[in-house]
């Protein structure tokens, strides 16, 4: 690490030089401006992301939102109260993001897009805050809000002091910015006017801050209020007019032309917009299309051939860009008479056979949605109530089809509210939802430390955070990374944060992870602080004290769990004891109601398996040129008087010798890990992993060298079927990239822990299976041979004996088209949007995991894993691709089968290479609806686009039982692995120093090496 760092900085005169050369290059180099380029952003009307916000002042997940569409005027109160919402009427971040909030946009209803909120003439004049700067000083500028801009400026002149609206992700007060004033000296007595802005850079991933105190109560009221208000009015009035609302345009057009007249008199005939001012409107509306293609549909709407548009021409333009012409082939197909249109039984049938919904279980509920948007296309008119139609006298028209398409009741993915199910089986048969240094929001080094972190991950639905305490000068316990350089924040304010947040996003039990570095007087006070502010939610005794299975998450809904390491006895310290019991004795107490042996199985292992690396300490060897002491910053519940370089609760003893100087776990903590208590690894048949309240913590790197044999792995996955594991990564991702979960979901770990502030494969991966149906509460069942020991029956057929059984999957996935795509702000000017569409399918049994003993050759009927469309030229609006892509897939777990869908932009005309990626969606296939569905897409940082879109047709055939000689899948697999090592080292074929952004990078091989290098896909 040291040396790394020392490279970096002799090299830092030479790279500037290099910048500094490319730059003048750049500069000198003249550009033809595209017509899809991008305009000064004082014009856009709103933004291209959906954010993802979390109230400060509210703990309550906020209401669903109303975004209009174009039937809107013909809105009625008793739609809503029955069918919940109108077409279009939430933003898709609830039904369609993945593992992210409910959003908090302010209901509106189709009156406030054209006028919008009412901002104070204060903030217009501009009103004086202190804004706090890092180095704790305090400057009074005068602030003014730009309503019609978009923006907040101060230091007026400098054009660079501004925030616009649209990057606003939070405005935060109160208790959760309660360490900021306390970091920058801000006096408690002016907390009440404190306030914190977040926003976001453009193409970065990470998020800066402005700390601002007003002078008054009502100034600060009006700050917070007007930005919060105008930013989620301009992310509604933006929806609004990309669904090409009626009222929406109306207004936007009366904008314009006010623009246009100066606010002079005139007359509505007078207003007219030629086409330079057209595409002025679609650069403002995110709308990216060759010139000559926005030309003919111009030319369409001119009727009078005067080269300007009047409003009803210009309605004629909307309606021609709204034009869906790859759903009108779907209306073609299903209506036999496209006149009259679709009726409710062609409907009907569509739903069941092509879409696989089911409409038996519940047929009013379809009837009414089929009048909904039957009504809706327009054919009916508006003066027929909706009491008064019925399903056999009406028809669904293209425009009624298109409606439904792209609404939430065809959400992509299965869904159950809270109310339809219960989590009833064991914690351990769970997949659970987990992050790793919960607390930092950037690198693992010389970074941030910030209570943002646990809100972030908290609103998007983790059940684990992680939590490295140690000793305070003031005699608090603080949080922070160790010796890495990061700041420290406030164990007290930690816990009130998680507190507030633990269950927002899900009422299923949360974990919290322990790291204690803290001596016995501060453990204390940790334990004392979180029985105080947790309350009743804290689990501070068994359910059952005699039971041998851990409970499940439904028994305990609504609590918290702390995972920490158990009291240790002095005369034999790496001893833990279960009990759970207030004031109870633990350690190696016989009455503890965890220390009953049980058999992690129906059956024993085998003892041809007590030898394997899992069962028992294995030392290291030294490697040279490895620093030998490290960071004491991943250590999984130890407790140190003195800097220590111990890597893991789990690794050998070996690998301690001469780092014993350990402090205890007082009493009063270590009994609060009531069903989760941290023990050292001794083997699986040791006493303290036969307490079914016992969990393992592995790094991944020890994890991945000692479960490479086969014996290792099946040790292993059978403790997993009855325990708890957890697993988090390596010590040298500095950059806080992840690890693939995959790895450790097959073989049965619970808790695969993750940097939840990269948004890489691993965390794409992270939120595709805690998304969709159930799996949103954050616990995921696992797979019935996962939980179970399997038992083959007698009477094998022939094809199966000395054969391992797999699952055979085959399916089928059109890209039709995508949707109002964003143009990067990074894409150079002369550069017009050609975008193609690359699908990738990851499961259990993938083969390009180069650390797994089983890779290798794949089976041989299997496709490959990667398909991608033609490329579409300067088409960034609506680009169709019309392309079918059969996968088929051997798997052990069909039910851990992701597709991956990444939308590039080709710098070519090809679609191979290292093309940029703009938007990506991954989901799980077997919570992936069939038949016609619009997928959302996600920006690099895991935001939504809030108009982006994918349109695909998805067929899944039965999946079938095939039977696959071990040899190809063991022995040929680790020679063709070996081999793929020795071409990277001798080939020096790593790509680590990659530009590309978060979501291009793939932690598909583990992501871990000596050299801590990243691949690319």
């Amino acid at each position: 690490m040291a040396e790394a760092l020392n490279n970096s900085h002799s090299s830092g005169k030479g790279l500037i030089r290099r910048l500094s050369n490319r730059a003048t290059k750049f500069a000198s180099r003249t550009r033809r401006q595209s017509a899809a380029a991008p305009m000064s952003r004082e014009g856009s009307v709103g933004p291209g992301i959906l954010r993802r916000r979390s109230d400060s002042t509210n703990t309550a997940p906020a209401a669903e939102t109303v975004l209009l569409t174009d039937s809107d005027d013909e809105f009625h109160p008793d739609e809503v109260n029955e069918f919940g919402s109108i077409y279009g009427a939430e933003s898709m971040a609830r039904d369609f993001s993945s593992g992210s909030a409910a959003p908090s946009l302010a209901s509106a209803s189709f009156v406030d897009v054209p006028t919008g909120p009412v901002v104070p003439m204060a903030l217009v004049k501009g009103t004086y805050l202190h804004k706090i700067s890092k180095k704790k000083k305090s400057k009074r500028l005068l602030f003014i809000l730009e309503a019609d801009a978009g923006k907040v400026t101060w230091e007026k002149g400098r054009s660079t002091k501004c925030i616009y609206i649209d990057d606003i992700k939070e405005v935060r007060i109160g208790s959760d910015i309660r360490q900021y004033r306390i970091d920058y000296g801000v006096p408690e007595s002016e907390e009440g006017r404190f306030f914190t802005i977040f926003y976001a850079v453009p193409d970065k991933s990470r998020s800066k801050t402005m700390h601002l105190i007003a002078d008054d109560e009502e100034t600060f009221a009006h700050w917070v209020n007007a930005l919060d208000t105008i930013s989620k009015h301009r992310e509604v009035h933006m929806a609004s007019l990309m669904a090409f609302n009626d009222s929406a345009i109306r207004g936007y057009w009366n904008g314009e032309m006010t623009k246009q007249f100066e606010n002079r008199q005139h007359s509505p005939g007078e207003e007219r917009m030629d086409f330079p001012g057209v595409e002025r409107v679609c650069r403002n509306l995110h709308i990216h299309m060759a010139q000559k293609q926005l030309r003919a549909k111009f030319n369409v709407a001119d009727q009078t051939r005067s080269g300007r548009l009047n409003f009803s021409e210009f309605q004629i333009f909307v309606r021609e860009m709204k034009q869906r012409e790859d759903i009108r082939k779907v209306f073609e197909k299903l209506a036999t008479d496209p006149e009259r249109g679709i009726s409710f039984h062609q409907f009907m049938r569509f739903l069941r056979d092509e879409q696989g919904e089911d409409v038996d279980s519940n047929p009013s509920l379809w009837e009414n949605r089929f009048i909904r948007y039957a009504r809706r296309g327009g054919k009916h008119g508006t003066d027929t109530t909706f009491q008064r139609l019925d399903k056999d006298s009406i028809t669904m028209n293209e425009h009624a089809l298109v409606a439904y398409l792209t609404s939430k009741d065809n959400c992509p993915l299965v869904r159950a509210s809270p109310a339809e199910y219960s989590l009833d089986r064991p914690f351990n048969e769970y997949f659970i939802s987990s992050s790793h240094n919960t607390y930092l929001v950037g690198r693992q080094i010389a970074d941030v430390a910030s209570i943002e972190g646990y809100i972030s991950t908290l609103v998007r639905g983790c059940r684990s955070v992680e939590i490295d305490c140690w000793d305070g000068s003031d005699g608090q316990p603080i949080v922070k990374h160790g010796y890495a350089m990061t700041n420290a924040i406030s164990f007290r304010e930690v816990i009130n944060t998680v507190n507030k947040y633990a269950f927002v996003a899900s009422r299923f039990p949360l974990w919290v992870s322990l790291e204690v570095h803290c001596g016995a007087s501060q453990q204390e006070v940790m334990a004392e602080i979180m029985r105080d502010i947790f309350g009743p939610r804290l689990v501070t005794e068994p359910l059952d004290p005699y039971s041998t299975k851990l409970p499940t998450p439904s028994e305990l809904k609504d609590r918290i769990l702390i995972k920490v390491k158990g009291t240790h006895q002095a005369h034999e310290p790496q001893r833990t004891g279960g009990d759970a019991s207030a004031g109870r004795r633990r350690g190696n107490s016989l009455t503890s109601p965890f220390m009953k042996p049980v058999s992690s199985d129906n059956a024993s292992i085998p003892a041809r398996y007590l030898s394997s690396p899992l069962l028992g300490p294995t030392p290291r060897p030294t490697r040279r040129g490895v620093v030998g002491e490290r960071v004491d910053t991943i250590n999984e519940g130890q407790v140190h008087d003195t800097v220590s370089s111990s890597t893991s609760e789990c690794d050998s003893e070996e690998e301690k010798r001469g780092k014993r100087r350990t402090s205890k776990i007082v009493q009063s903590l270590g009994e609060l890990g009531v069903y989760c208590s941290g023990v050292k690894f001794h083997g699986f048949e040791s006493a303290e992993c036969k307490k079914s309240n016992h969990i393992l913590s592995f790094m991944e790197g020890t994890f991945r060298k000692h479960s490479k044999a086969s014996d290792s792995k099946l040790a292993l996955t059978r403790h997993n079927m009855r325990y708890m594991m957890r697993v988090y990564p390596q010590y040298s991702r500095l950059s806080s990239d992840n690890f693939n979960p995959m790895m450790y979901w097959r073989r049965g770990v619970q808790m695969a822990a993750l940097n939840w502030q990269t948004f890489d494969l691993g965390m794409q991966l992270n939120q595709a299976m805690f998304d969709g149906g159930t799996d949103q509460s954050g616990y995921v069942l696992k797979p019935e041979s996962m939980r179970e020991i399997r038992i083959l029956p007698d009477g094998l057929p022939a094809e199966a004996i000395g054969k391992l059984e797999r699952q055979n999957m085959s399916f089928h996935i059109n890209i039709i088209s995508a949707q109002q795509l964003i143009r990067p702000s990074s894409l150079p000017s002369n550069r017009t949007l050609d975008p193609y569409v690359e699908i990738e399918i990851f499961h259990t049994n993938d083969k390009r995991d180069k650390h797994d003993s089983m890779a290798g050759v794949s089976i041989l009927t299997d496709t490959p894993l990667k398909a991608a469309t033609p490329v579409v030229k300067e088409n960034g609006f609506n680009p169709v691709f019309g392309h079918d892509a059969r996968f088929v897939v051997t798997t052990k777990h069909p039910e851990l089968v992701f597709v991956r869908f990444s939308v590039k932009l080709s710098s070519d005309g090809e679609n191979t290479g290292r093309n940029t990626t703009i938007a990506t969606y991954m989901a799980k296939l077997n919570v992936l609806k069939q038949g016609y569905r619009t997928l959302p897409l996600l920006d690099s940082n895991g935001d939504q686009y809030l108009f982006s879109t994918l349109f695909c047709h998805i067929k899944v055939d039965p999946t079938t039982s095939v039977y696959v000689p071990k040899a190809r899948e063991n022995n040929g697999g680790e020679a063709v692995g070996k081999l793929k090592n020795i071409s990277r080292n001798v080939f020096n074929r790593s790509t680590a120093n990659s530009t590309k952004s978060s979501f291009d990078k793939s932690s598909v091989d583990g992501g871990y090496s000596d050299s801590s290098q990243q691949p690319f896909i």
